[in-house]
């Protein structure tokens, strides 16, 4: 772990035909997160993928810190080696030390995520972030970051000819022949979503690029966003805050997070770096009715600056010594109307969905939206989803923006109150507070801050079977995370290993057969299940070509298809048979695991006595359920499957 401190379609679904050849078959505008992880995931599936990005170079401000436990899963899921190069330059983030009045109030430790492999928040600056991220799309050799050209137009042409539609995008990209796309009076304020006017007698190169799909990665103020006319409703909310990134000397630690509420009445929070370097984030009141009116704050000088946070961290001291960056930070909460615009463009990231940073949400829902979004692409490209699989997209992410903005919204209402209601507090009584706060829930580790509580819901895509009888709120109910935990391989001297690592093949699906208590050996039914399970992987290599990622060994012996990998969880005794039988098998394939003397696995996915099939999706959320995992269980898997997936 990180150090431990800072330094054919189916039923109802028109016919769509093939596009006519494409330059490329994703263009992503926007080379931050969000469009270089959808990048990285769509290459590894065998996509390849065009970024263009207007800045030449990549930001050298911090802008995001946090990586939270769900997107450092889907980090690991998308590479080991990824993984460890992100590991090897975060550290962990374990409590928050609270300050009221110069008094040190409390240390809220973060409670520990336990049911990721990933129990605490991870700390890296964003320019880290993008470095590591665009090292590894290069090194995929799947794409390339097209630099200084920016998107000015795009469209979806439709050619229809009997019952058969096709489309696919049309963009227009420009570059400026002298100079950068960079416009005069553009507004430096983080948190912007207005687009600044274009500069008069500039001289531009202009392409026209035609892709399959197009994603719209390109921040708050997403041009693909304003060309769509796709209406961005929401607030900019008038509180003032001033972002500072630099070098100080103090006496206060800088081992974790810190929060000091000053007598006068201002907040600011600590967000140690690396070495001495920090983040500030003071509070400076809100906007004037005339400056929030003109969508313009004040521009923060060094001398305001170090006069309000002295004036906020008294008695403490801290000296600037640097600057990388002072400014003032604008709040939009603002969602837009739609993600996905005729099924060929898709928002993404902060093009989508915009609000404050408190609780570090931003980047990791972006990333997130990145995850779910890359593997119905490359499934619809590789023919074996409808293109109304896309729709899924808008149908699951706008609800968890929602979530999202709601839950920042809140830490900013709080930020920008506390060190008000405290002190007024102080009347009756903030010595009580100051007993009681270490022993308040902080929720930072826990599934809403940790982002493992986020689910779908049931669409075209998760489906409920009659068998399924656990409660929508149950961990493994349809559209919620896969849990996670330890399985046993049956080899005596084998470690134990997580069932995420198991289930690493990008953009497959997952079948967890669990065999439970149902008298698996008596009954000779492992002859029968590896029977189904070979069976079925046959029949859906024949029905739809797999879009996974990885060696498939074992494909030629076996027919399995990458695109679904079957494992199976039993709790039970094996005997040798079945132990040396199963020994022969790769995993994905049929083979075997054991789960914790207890059946820990089996109670979190709710398995009853009879056992179970679990399908989980290639982003790790569970799509579709059934007890049992006899002949008629097989054969609803597969109608779920021939549901969701094109025709054969």
């Amino acid at each position: 772990m990180p150090k431990s401190s800072p330094p054919s379609p189916p039923e109802g679904t028109a016919a769509t035909a093939a596009p006519p050849k494409t330059d490329v078959p994703v263009l992503i505008s926007g080379a931050g997160p969000t469009g270089l992880l959808a990048g990285i995931l769509l290459a590894k599936m065998g996509i390849r993928t065009q970024i263009i990005e207007r800045d030449m170079t990549v930001s050298p401000l911090s802008k995001a810190l946090s990586l939270h436990p769900r997107t450092l899963e889907i980090l690991r899921q998308t590479g080991q080696d990824l993984s460890t190069r992100f590991e090897k330059q975060s550290w962990e983030c374990h409590m928050v030390r609270m300050y009221f009045g110069g008094k040190l109030t409390a240390e809220l430790q973060w409670t520990p995520a336990m049911e990721s492999q990933f129990h605490h928040t991870w700390g890296l600056p964003q320019t880290s972030t993008v470095r590591l991220l665009t090292e590894e799309y290069e090194r995929t050799g799947m794409g390339y970051i097209d630099r200084g050209w920016e998107l000015v137009g795009t469209k979806v042409i439709e050619d229809i000819v009997g019952k058969k539609t096709t489309s696919w995008v049309e963009t227009t990209i420009r570059r400026a022949v002298e100079g950068t796309n960079s416009r005069k009076g553009e507004s430096a304020v983080l948190g912007t979503v207005e687009q600044a006017g274009d500069d008069e007698g500039k001289q531009y190169e202009i392409k026209v690029v035609k892709s399959d799909f197009l994603i719209g990665a390109d921040g708050g103020r997403s041009t693909v966003r304003h060309v769509l006319d796709i209406p961005f409703p929401g607030r900019t909310r008038d509180a003032n805050i001033i972002l500072f990134d630099g070098h100080i000397d103090t006496d206060l630690p800088l081992d974790e997070m810190a929060s000091i509420n000053g007598t006068n009445l201002h907040a600011v929070g600590i967000f140690p770096l690396y070495g001495n370097r920090v983040r500030f984030l003071l509070s400076d009141g809100t906007l004037t009715e005339e400056e929030f009116a003109a969508r313009k704050v004040k521009t923060p000088t060094k001398e305001y600056f170090e006069r309000l946070l002295e004036e906020t961290v008294t008695p403490h001291k801290i000296k600037i010594l640097n600057y990388n960056w002072l400014t003032y930070y604008r709040a939009n909460e603002r969602r837009a109307t739609k993600f996905v615009y005729k099924q060929r463009i898709i928002l993404a990231g902060d093009a989508a969905h915009t609000h404050s940073p408190m609780g570090g949400q931003g980047l990791n829902t972006g990333l997130q939206d990145s995850y779910n979004l890359a593997w119905k692409i490359a499934m619809v490209l590789k023919g074996t989803a409808p293109l109304s699989l896309i729709d899924s997209y808008n149908e699951e992410r706008i609800p968890i923006a929602d979530e999202i903005i709601q839950l920042s919204s809140k830490n900013l209402n709080f930020f920008i109150s506390e060190s008000y209601w405290f002190f007024q507090a102080r009347k009756i009584g903030l010595a009580l507070f100051s007993y009681l706060a270490p022993y308040l829930p902080t929720g930072a580790g826990g599934p809403t801050f940790a982002m493992l509580g986020l689910r779908y819901y049931k669409n075209s895509l998760n489906k409920e079977h009659a068998t399924h009888h656990n409660a929508p709120t149950a961990p493994a109910s349809i559209g919620r995370r896969a849990p996670d935990d330890v399985v046993y391989p049956l080899a005596a001297d084998s470690t134990p290993v997580r069932l995420y690592n198991l289930m690493n093949t990008l953009g497959a699906f997952q079948i967890l057969v669990f065999t439970a208590d149902c008298q698996f050996q008596k009954h000779g039914l492992e002859a029968t299940l590896f029977t189904d399970v070979e069976h079925y992987q046959r029949s859906w290599l024949a029905r739809w070509p797999g879009t996974g990622t990885g060696t498939a060994a074992g494909v030629a012996a076996s027919k399995a298809s990458p695109q679904f990998m079957v494992h199976i969880i039993s709790h039970l005794g094996l005997d040798a048979t079945v132990g040396d039988n199963n020994l022969k098998k790769e995993s994905g394939y049929g083979k075997m695991y054991l789960d914790s003397e207890g059946g820990d696995l089996h109670r979190r996915y709710s398995i009853t006595a009879k056992g179970g099939i679990v399908v989980v999706r290639p982003d790790t959320h569970i799509s579709y359920r059934v007890e049992s995992f006899d002949k008629a269980a097989w054969l609803d898997v597969d109608k779920y499957f021939g549901s969701i997936l094109c025709r054969s």
